[in-house]
């Protein structure tokens, strides 16, 4: 007993090192924002309830250890799921009822049950609609001399796979297929399949996101902009000042940021150059003139608030860093995150909007004269 409890032992420690956290902010040599430790990120828990069937299979020397039939069983796992990663671990427990005993044939019936431990690896992007997944762990199972060798209890690697069928962020309908052999010199096993209903609690636990409209509405009518605004934007830096704005420049910089990461792209660099040239010419002009630095998610399914709000405020710090190499002074600079607040298009709950991973500046101090010189000389250099 003491042997195979070092084994079940060790095999939680497998099977929890395999559970790894949400991925990071990627840094990279030539990007200006370090790491993000999200620590406000949270996972998702979930309940998932289910009924299927066990059944032994054949081993030399056993007789009668085919059982002639599917047993019943029911299924309850207690979950979590690592967000923004293809990682999730969960707690599984088994009850079976009225299950033929292997050693006797047909003719005696006891209870099994059972208590599992597994990681559980996503194939594809966690929260599309159809989500496969493989899942392997370890489990105790058992009943009164239930198993062939006459054994009660006995320790069993499993491996199989799954897949979700998510019909909505906090529901879906699951299947599962699992092969357990047991760490025995003999050869004892058993295959359970199972279908089951999950329910993703702990996503209602992140800080506003229930009260977040999936999409845009597109009956809003665009705000008029001011004259001269559109004819010297670009497809990456737009000048979106609204009409009759005072003292102030909006600049929509449409930096195309990489799933889950902070950091700019070379491609990128002659946007920001220019961005740097507007903003030193309203400096010169107004020596009082500061920038504001607003950065903005992208929002999937169980999408986690915190996590994106953290990763919006590097995506405006990592804009503000650039400026700042370039000539910008850091305390004319202040950034903000919005998380998935306010989506700049339609949201896709199932591919995402990669056009809603921007960052957004207004340059403040500036009059309309100024606005007028600073879209002349774009509009000169774009020319040359």
């Amino acid at each position: 007993m003491l042997n195979r409890t070092c084994m079940f032992l060790c095999g939680i420690g497998v099977v929890s090192s395999l559970a790894v956290a949400a991925p990071k902010v990627v840094d990279a040599d030539t990007g200006p924002v370090s790491a993000s430790q999200e620590d406000e990120s949270e996972g998702g828990f979930y309940v998932n309830i289910g009924a299927g069937g066990m059944r032994l299979h054949n081993a030399d020397g056993y007789k009668g250890s085919n059982l002639r039939s599917i047993q019943e069983s029911l299924v309850l796992r207690l979950g979590w799921d690592f967000e923004d990663s293809p990682w999730g671990i969960e707690v599984a427990g088994m009850f079976a009822p009225d299950v033929n005993r292997a050693n006797h044939g047909n003719g005696r019936h006891e209870n099994a049950y059972g208590l599992g431990l597994e990681g559980l690896y996503h194939l594809c992007d966690r929260y599309a609609a159809f989500d496969p997944f493989l899942a392997a762990g370890v489990g105790v199972y058992g009943g009164q001399e239930i198993w062939q060798n006459g054994d009660s209890d006995m320790v069993f690697a499993q491996a199989g796979l799954g897949f979700n069928y998510h019909f909505s962020k906090d529901f879906s309908f699951r299947m599962d297929a699992r092969y357990h052999v047991a760490f025995e010199d003999e050869f004892i096993s058993f295959t359970t399949v199972d279908a089951s209903l999950t329910w993703y609690l702990g996503r209602m636990f992140n800080d506003g996101v229930d009260n977040i409209e999936p999409l845009v509405d597109d009956t809003t009518p665009p705000a008029k902009l001011e004259d001269g605004a559109e004819a010297s934007g670009n497809e990456k830096l737009l000048d979106v000042t609204p009409e009759g704005a005072e003292d102030t420049m909006h600049l929509e910089l449409r930096v195309q940021f990489k799933k889950d990461s902070a950091i700019l792209e070379p491609v990128d660099y002659p946007v920001l150059d220019e961005l740097c040239m507007m903003i030193n010419e309203a400096l010169a002009a107004n020596p009082d003139v500061y920038v504001t630095i607003d950065g903005h998610a992208d929002r999937q399914h169980g999408s986690d608030y915190n996590y994106n709000l953290n990763l919006s405020k590097n995506r405006a710090r990592s804009v503000a860093v650039y400026l700042n190499n370039a000539g910008i002074p850091m305390e004319k600079m202040q950034t903000a995150g919005h998380s998935f607040d306010k989506p700049l298009d339609p949201v896709n709950l199932d591919e995402g909007t990669p056009s809603n991973r921007r960052t957004e500046v207004v340059i403040r101090g500036v009059d309309a004269e100024t606005r007028a010189k600073i879209r002349e000389n774009r509009i000169r250099n774009k020319t040359k």
